[in-house]
């Protein structure tokens, strides 16, 4: 099974620019790829949100929005399965999200981040949620799990994703290490906590076009296998890793 990780430009509070961004990494991979992963919320981009409940559920998208019906089409016309972040809407709840499309353009799988760290909590009243558990899914014959980005560095969350004992776990984040430190150091212990989840953990951050950003993500991907880094896009650029698993 071939995997693209897509380390792809990602514009904040700007839908369209990042369907461009999307249907544009999809068309690259086409015919090479089974299944591409962009990172967390690259829908919106992480910081569309304004912690103010009226504007972000404008913000926010159900899945039956125009833009998920988008997606749904770029996978079905590029025939790859495709797993991206967004911000999500159900019903009056936001959530931070991964929806997983098949290459048929099937919604298959919607996981909600199950830590908090991606919203101000003392900003935000209880409309601002987290999912429950992990969940899996398979496509292809295998077996998925999906942690987004803080969720696998909680306290016993790591043993938990363990135990759903999945082939492939998909950890999209968004990261804002600086690209020199991510390439010489963070990479190994994020590593050795991937171990802590799965022996097969495929990790993706975008690339944030705003550079004034608070949280500006800084790019890069990794194929980490039992510990160690078996294949790496470094930090610091867009680009895509192609991981054959």
């Amino acid at each position: 099974m071939k995997i693209a990780l897509a380390s792809a430009p990602t514009a904040d509070k700007d839908i369209q620019k990042n369907l461009t961004y999307i249907a544009q990494a999809a068309e690259q991979c086409r015919g090479d790829a089974d299944l591409i992963v962009f990172g967390e919320a690259v829908l919106q981009g992480f910081n569309c949100l304004t912690w103010e409940y009226e504007k972000d559920r404008k913000t926010a998208v159900s899945q039956t929005d125009a833009p998920i019906a988008q997606i749904r089409r770029i996978a079905k016309e590029n025939h790859m399965a495709i797993s991206f972040g967004y911000i999500e809407k159900s019903g009056d709840l936001l959530y931070s999200s991964q929806l997983v499309i098949d290459s048929f353009g099937t919604i298959l799988f919607n996981y909600r981040r199950v830590s908090a760290g991606w919203k101000f909590s003392w900003l935000t009243d209880s409309r601002y949620r987290e999912g429950e558990h992990f969940g899996s899914f398979s496509y292809m014959g295998r077996k998925f799990s999906i942690g987004l980005c803080g969720d696998l560095w909680t306290e016993g969350k790591p043993e938990e994703m363990r135990g759903e004992n999945a082939d492939i776990v998909l950890w999209p984040v968004n990261c804002n290490f600086e690209p020199e430190e991510w390439n010489r150091t963070v990479k190994y212990e994020y590593a050795v906590q991937a171990a802590l989840c799965g022996d097969k953990v495929l990790y993706v951050n975008p690339f944030c076009v705003n550079p004034d950003a608070e949280d500006c993500s800084t790019g890069g991907a990794a194929y980490f296998k039992k510990g160690v880094i078996a294949s790496e896009l470094p930090a610091g650029g867009s680009g895509i890793l192609l991981v054959e698993i």
